[in-house]
C-alpha cells in the first residue's frame, strides 16, 4: 500500500528545531518559532517521496547522542552565520532541511546549476572523501564541464551530471514506499527499520548513485576519437571494428593504491558479493570468476585483446570505480587492509563499477547465464543502481549529434501499490507526430517489437524486457511476467501524452569555466575581509552552516537573472556587444529590489520569518545569536519598507559579484 506523510503537515520531522521552540519561549519569550516551512512542493509523486523521505524518515540526521549538553540543546557548538551561535544538533536539523529545499528546488528546474547543490549537501553532510565538497568538487566539476564542451564531438551523448541526482531521488523514493526494497537493505545491513535504517540508506545510496558515472570524461575521450574518424570514413564504423581507438596505458600506476592494486581489490570484492548466491546459479566457482575477472579488469582500459571487440567501447564505471576507490582510500590513512573498508562502502563501490557493462555483458558472458540479480543476492545497492539507472532517461540534456534531435520523454513518475511500483513517462504532446514515431516512445509501450533475432514478442514493451534482462523485475513488481515469450499484462509501464511545460531556469550569461563554489567563496571573503585563497576557504569552510554556504552560493548564481533584468550578459566569449564597467543608479535600483525578493524568498523557503525582538538588544545592537535561535529576521519585509541602508545592503553582492567577475580574466559582462 501507499506510503503517506504524517498527519501534521510533515513539520515533526525536526526534532531539534521543534525543541528549540520549546527554549525560545523560555528564554526569549517568543512563541513558534523557529518556524518550520511545509515541504516544498514537486509536480510528481517520485518527487514528492524524496522530500517526504528527508523530512519524516531521516530524523536525527548526525545528531550527536552522547554529550547530555548537546542532546538537551543547552550547548552553542553549532555554526550558523558564524560558529558559536546555536545548538550543534539544531546546526544538524538546519543542514537536513537545506538538503530538502535544495531537492526542492531541483525538482522544479532540472538545472546543472541546483544539481549542484544537491551534490554540494551530500558532500557536506557526509563527507564521504574527507572535509566536504572542498574535496569532491573537482571530480563533479570536471564531470560537468566535460560533458557541456566535448561531448558535442560525439554522435551520441546525454547529461550524466544532472542524470544522477535523480537517480538518487528515485532510489530514495524506493527505499520508502517499497516494503521488499527496504527489507532487502535494512537485513543486509543488520538494521531495524526506523530513522537509523533510512539514514544509513540515505548515506551509502548516496554515495553509489550521485558519483556513479563520474568517470564519464574516460569514455568521452575515447568516443570522441570513434565519431571523428567514423564520421569521415563511413566504413570505418562499428560493424566493421577497424576504426582507430583510444586506449589508456599506464594503468598499472593508476590501479596502485594503498591497499595495492585496485583491480585485485575490486576482482575479490565482487567475486565474494556474487559468490554466496548469484553464482550458485551457474557453473562457476569463485576462484574461477576471480581469476577471469581479475584479468578482465586489467584489459579494462586497455583493449590489449581486440577479438572481441569489446575496444569498441570504453566502460565509464570501471574509471567511477577507480576514481573513488583511490580518493576515498587516499584520504583515509587509518585503513590498512581489504578487510577494514566499510562493508556497505564497498557494496557501493561494486555496484559503481557493475552498473554500466561489467555485470551486464563481460560477467554474464564470462559465465555463459542470461540470469540477472536478484533483490535476494544480498546486493541491494547494485540491485537499485542498475534499476534507477536505466529508468532516468527522462529530461536530459542531449549534446550527441547523433541525439540532439531525438524525441525523449520530458517527465516521469512512479507509483506504489500492493506490493509493487508502476512507471509512468510522459512524452511532448505539441509533437506528437514525431513522438508517435520515436524509438523511444515506442519501446516503452506494450505493443510487442522485434528482436535483432528476428524473434517476435508480442503483447511486452521492450524498455522493460531490456531492464529486467540485467535486474529482476518480478522482485519489485510481482504481477510482471518475466517469460519473454508470453504477453506482460502488468501494466508496469505507461507512456503519456502532455504538453511539456517549459522550464530550463537558463540564462544568457555562460562561462566555460565559470564555479559557482569559487564565486561564493570570494563573495564571503569579501564581506570578512579577507583576499588569500587560504583565508578565503577558511572563513567559507569553518565560519559558516551549510546554510550559509548555500546561501552565499545561491547569491552567486542569482547574478545571471540580476543582469538580465537590466538587459546585460556575462560570457567569456569574445562578443561585439557593449561592454559594462559599471552600474547606473537606476540599474543599480533594478538590481537592488530582485536581489532583495530572491533573498526574501530564499529564508522564507528556510522557514525564517519576519520579527524584529532581536533589533538594538545589546546595547543599542542586533542580538545576533537571538535572531538565529528564533530565525526572525527584520529586513523580511516588502523591498519599499526598506530603510535606506538595508536598501544599500542589497546592491552590495551585486557590486561584488562585479568586481569579482573583472578578476577572472577574459570574463566579461556586456549589454544587450
Amino acid at each position: 500500500m501507499f506510503r503517506s506523510g504524517n498527519e501534521m503537515g510533515h513539520t515533526m520531522g525536526y526534532s531539534a528545531l521543534s525543541e528549540m521552540k520549546n527554549k525560545n519561549r523560555t528564554d526569549y519569550g517568543i512563541e513558534d518559532a523557529p518556524h518550520i516551512p511545509e515541504l516544498p512542493q514537486a509536480a510528481r509523486n517520485f518527487g514528492r517521496e524524496a522530500l517526504a523521505f528527508v523530512r519524516d524518515d531521516c530524523i536525527d540526521l548526525n545528531f550527536d547522542t552522547t554529550d547530555t549538553r548537546r542532546i538537551a540543546l543547552e550547548d552553542s557548538d553549532g555554526r550558523s552565520a558564524s560558529p558559536g551561535a546555536i545548538p550543534y544538533n539544531m546546526e544538524r536539523d538546519l543542514d537536513r532541511l537545506s538538503f530538502e529545499t535544495a531537492i526542492g528546488r531541483f525538482l522544479k528546474s532540472g538545472s546543472r546549476e541546483d544539481a549542484f547543490d544537491i551534490y554540494y549537501c551530500y558532500c557536506e553532510i557526509f563527507k564521504p572523501f574527507g572535509s566536504g565538497y572542498d574535496t569532491t568538487g573537482l571530480l563533479l566539476e570536471m564531470l560537468s564541464e566535460h560533458e557541456t564542451n566535448a561531448s558535442s564531438l560525439l554522435m551520441k551523448h546525454r547529461d550524466h551530471y544532472s542524470h544522477s541526482v535523480y537517480v538518487f531521488l528515485i532510489g530514495l523514493a524506493m527505499y520508502r514506499n517499497h516494503a521488499g526494497i527496504r527489507a532487502a537493505y535494512n537485513e543486509k545491513y543488520g538494521l531495524a527499520e526506523g530513522p537509523q535504517a533510512a539514514c544509513h540508506f540515505l548515506g551509502f545510496w548516496g554515495l553509489t548513485s550521485l558519483f556513479h558515472d563520474i568517470g564519464y570524461p574516460f569514455e568521452i575521450a575515447h568516443q570522441q576519437m570513434k565519431a571523428y574518424v567514423c564520421k569521415l570514413f563511413a566504413d570505418n564504423d562499428d560493424e566493421h571494428g577497424f576504426a582507430p581507438h583510444v586506449s589508456y596505458r599506464r594503468m598499472e600506476e593508476f590501479v596502485r593504491s594503498e591497499l595495492g592494486d585496485l583491480n585485485e581489490l575490486y576482482a575479490r570484492a565482487i567475486t565474494e558479493r556474487l559468490a554466496e548466491r548469484y553464482l550458485a546459479r551457474t557453473d562457476f566457482s569463485a576462484d574461477e570468476l576471480r581469476e577471469t575477472l581479475m584479468a578482465t579488469l586489467r584489459d579494462r582500459a586497455v583493449h590489449a585483446n581486440p577479438a572481441g571487440k569489446d575496444y569498441l567501447f570504453m566502460d565509464h564505471a570501471y574509471f567511477s570505480g577507480l576514481i573513488l576507490a583511490k580518493a576515498y582510500l587516499s584520504r583515509h590513512p587509518e585503513l590498512e587492509s581489504y578487510e577494514q573498508l566499510p562493508e556497505a562502502l564497498l557494496d557501493g563501490l561494486c555496484a559503481i563499477i557493475l552498473h554500466n557493462s561489467l555485470f551486464k555483458f563481460t560477467i554474464r558472458g564470462l559465465l555463459n547465464t542470461r540470469e540477472p540479480l536478484r533483490l535476494d543476492d544480498e546486493q541491494p545497492l547494485a540491485y537499485i543502481l542498475m534499476l534507477c539507472d536505466e529508468l532516468q532517461c527522462w529530461d536530459r540534456a542531449a549534446y550527441g549529434e547523433g541525439c540532439r534531435s531525438g524525441v525523449f520523454p520530458f517527465d516521469f513518475d512512479i507509483e506504489f501499490a500492493d506490493g509493487g511500483m508502476q512507471w509512468t513517462y510522459y512524452f511532448d504532446s505539441t509533437i506528437a507526430g514525431r513522438v508517435k514515431n520515436a524509438p523511444a516512445y515506442c519501446a516503452v509501450l506494450s505493443d510487442g517489437y522485434t528482436k535483432k533475432s528476428g524473434a517476435v514478442r508480442t503483447g511486452r514493451s521492450k524498455f522493460v524486457d531490456d531492464i529486467d534482462e540485467i535486474v529482476s523485475l518480478s522482485d519489485v513488481a510481482p504481477a510482471f511476467e518475466p517469460d519473454v515469450t508470453k504477453p506482460d499484462s502488468s501494466g508496469l509501464i505507461s507512456a503519456v501524452l502532455e504538453e511539456k511545460q517549459k522550464r530550463t531556469g537558463l540564462y544568457l550569461s555562460d562561462s566555460n569555466y565559470l564555479n559557482l563554489y569559487d564565486f561564493a567563496l570570494a563573495l564571503n571573503g569579501r564581506y570578512c575581509g579577507v583576499s588569500t585563497q587560504d583565508e578565503m576557504t577558511r572563513a567559507f569552510e569553518e565560519g559558516l552552516s551549510l546554510e550559509y554556504k548555500l546561501s552565499n552560493i545561491a547569491q552567486a548564481k542569482g547574478f545571471s537573472s540580476q543582469l538580465e533584468s537590466i538587459g546585460c550578459f556575462y560570457t567569456d566569449r569574445p562578443v561585439e556587444y557593449e561592454q559594462l564597467h559599471s552600474f547606473t543608479d537606476d540599474e543599480l535600483a533594478i538590481i537592488s529590489e530582485s536581489e532583495h525578493d530572491r533573498w526574501c524568498a530564499e529564508k522564507l523557503g528556510m522557514g525564517w520569518r519576519f520579527g524584529d525582538a532581536h533589533v538594538g538588544k545589546l546595547d543599542g545592537r542586533n542580538d545576533n545569536v537571538m535572531r538565529e535561535r528564533t530565525r526572525l529576521h527584520h529586513d523580511l519585509i516588502p523591498f519599499e519598507d526598506l530603510p535606506h541602508a538595508e536598501v544599500l545592503k542589497d546592491s552590495e553582492p551585486m557590486l561584488k559579484m562585479l568586481e569579482l567577475i573583472r578578476e577572472f580574466e577574459g570574463l566579461s559582462i556586456y549589454r544587450m
